[in-house]
């Protein structure tokens, strides 16, 4: 048979059901209602005010960063970081014909290297960058050492040049034994021209 409770205890169970009410209540009609928005609220002002010194200490430093802008622009050797012309499609073919020439440069070493396909590519861009990006799209036949002289030509001789992308695989026809012979490569190399006009940095 069930035993009834006690004055004592159900005084006590009475406590924890008033509790459970009251916390229920609370959060339903204050903590959901007016203290949660709150809370959401000093955060987005403290990521605000966070945001406003940032930008204040940018503005603090803006004259010194058009002045560095000017200098770098004015500096005949950032001029021959950049790929020469004005036409993006020019200026593509031009890079696809110095990539060209670099891998006839290395065709007859080692096992030798041929440029077998080559395309431009055009990302879409935002207006305002005062850059603007040239990409093209390679494809090689070619041995470690060519490959490897290429690639160096292609990092460190100037304009600056930057391989994104970069596929190396054994060519499916090489022998099943012995060297890997020449090697199926597929890079996407990208430069960058002088866009047509520079904006000057907004205050």
């Amino acid at each position: 048979m069930r035993r009834s409770l006690t004055e004592r205890e159900r005084r006590g169970a009475a406590l924890i059901i008033l509790t459970l009410v009251l916390a229920a209540a609370y959060w339903l009609l204050i903590d959901s209602w007016f203290a949660g928005p709150l809370r959401d609220i000093n955060a987005q002002a403290q990521g605000l005010r966070e945001q406003q010194q940032r930008y204040a200490g940018v503005l603090q430093h803006r004259e010194a960063l058009q002045q560095q802008l000017q200098k770098a622009r004015d500096d005949p050797s950032s001029n021959s970081s950049l790929l020469p012309g004005d036409d993006p499609s020019t200026v593509a073919a031009d890079l696809m014909q110095r990539m060209a020439d670099s891998v006839s440069r290395h065709a007859t070493s080692g096992a030798g290297c041929v440029l077998t396909q080559r395309m431009p590519m055009t990302p879409e861009q935002d207006s305002a960058e005062p850059y603007r990006q040239v990409n093209v799209s390679l494809t090689l036949s070619c041995a470690v050492e060519p490959l490897i002289a290429f690639l160096h030509d292609v990092e460190y001789q100037r304009p600056f040049l930057f391989v994104d992308q970069l596929s190396v695989r054994r060519n499916a026809n090489a022998p099943a034994h012995g060297g890997a012979g020449k090697l199926e490569v597929h890079l996407l190399v990208r430069g960058y021209l002088q866009a047509a006009s520079v904006e000057e940095v907004a205050p």
